[in-house]
């Protein structure tokens, strides 16, 4: 339900960290929530993941409608905790007047409501799931290509320790792609075990191209991921390398580690911009900046490549 009538997908950031909120002066700018999305087009509204960032869009979303019904949907593209956590706080699901459709990748429905119960079990939370009378059960998703209301929804197995699902969606003309939790499938080979990492790489560029918008779990430079291989994170060369193959429009960084600072995430941007063409927009995925996939504001667009950090510094 979209009360502003207007015909455009807007993509709105909820929260953008990864592993763990992030709270404090030198995060601030970019926000310290972590994954949640707010997707609203033909007047629908459509989240995805339940992070932290969710406490606040429940909030805002009672204020905007009042005493009117919702009716969203839910995507969770994984059970990990800072993807789930915020759903607690969710004010809107402790309404049994509004109605949350919560919906899983396909066979994973058994595990996610063992992990949203799990969470909100005494000896965690003191509020049970049973509680949340907003709710509806838990559905999976029919398969890897579905249309939910005003949104064409295709799923994609992405490279995490546990499994997550990366979505591309399309609506109202535009698109992206949501991929919150994604290591280089490479990391397998860097690791001296090959199954096929080359053409796993091909199809998630496939799956992507064209999108005017890809939000890519870039949680680490190069030096970093290092050390932190088939910890199920991105790197930012690799991340580079996908949204540059797929010829997307717009890159955003995503799912930034919680020890980054603002300006460490600046430099990230810039370090990225410095290795592709001026045509390929690079950003870093803001809370609660609102993005209209294929309109990219003007002062997004480069006219040069010199970055205000250096590259080399972290490549």
């Amino acid at each position: 339900m979209n009360r502003s009538g207007a015909h455009d997908m807007t993509v709105r950031f909820r929260g953008v960290r990864g592993s763990t909120p992030s709270p404090g002066l030198s995060t601030a700018r970019y926000g310290g929530n972590t994954s949640c999305i707010e997707v609203r087009a033909g007047g629908e509204i459509l989240i995805l993941d339940a992070g932290t960032g969710i406490r606040t869009l429940g909030t805002d979303l009672l204020a905007e409608f009042g005493s009117a019904s919702l009716d969203v949907t839910l995507l969770m593209s994984h059970m990990h905790w800072d993807h789930i956590q915020g759903l607690p706080f969710f004010a809107p699901a402790y309404s049994a007047s509004h109605r949350i459709r919560l919906m899983a990748a396909p066979g994973a429905g058994a595990k996610l409501l063992e992990a949203l119960s799990n969470q909100m079990n005494p000896i965690n939370f003191p509020v049970g799931l049973d509680q949340m009378k907003g709710l509806a059960a838990i559905e999976e998703i029919a398969s890897n290509d579905v249309t939910l209301g005003a949104f064409r929804v295709q799923l994609f197995a992405l490279n995490h320790p546990g499994g997550c699902a990366g979505f591309r969606i399309e609506a109202a003309g535009g698109s992206f792609a949501y991929l919150p939790d994604h290591e280089p499938f490479q990391s397998v080979t860097r690791a001296g075990h090959d199954v096929g990492a080359k053409a796993q790489t091909e199809a998630l560029i496939d799956f992507v191209r064209g999108v005017d918008l890809l939000i890519l779990d870039t949680q680490y430079t190069e030096p970093e991921y290092a050390s932190r291989l088939g910890w199920g994170h991105g790197c930012l060369p690799d991340s580079v390398f996908i949204a540059q193959g797929a010829g997307v429009k717009q890159f955003a960084l995503f799912h930034h580690d919680p020890s980054h600072t603002d300006l460490e995430i600046d430099a990230m941007v810039e370090a990225a911009r410095a290795l592709v063409p001026v045509s390929l927009v690079v950003t870093a995925a803001q809370e609660d900046e609102i993005i209209v996939p294929g309109a990219i504001p003007k002062s997004l667009v480069r006219s040069d490549r010199h970055p205000l950090f250096s590259a080399a510094a972290l490549l």
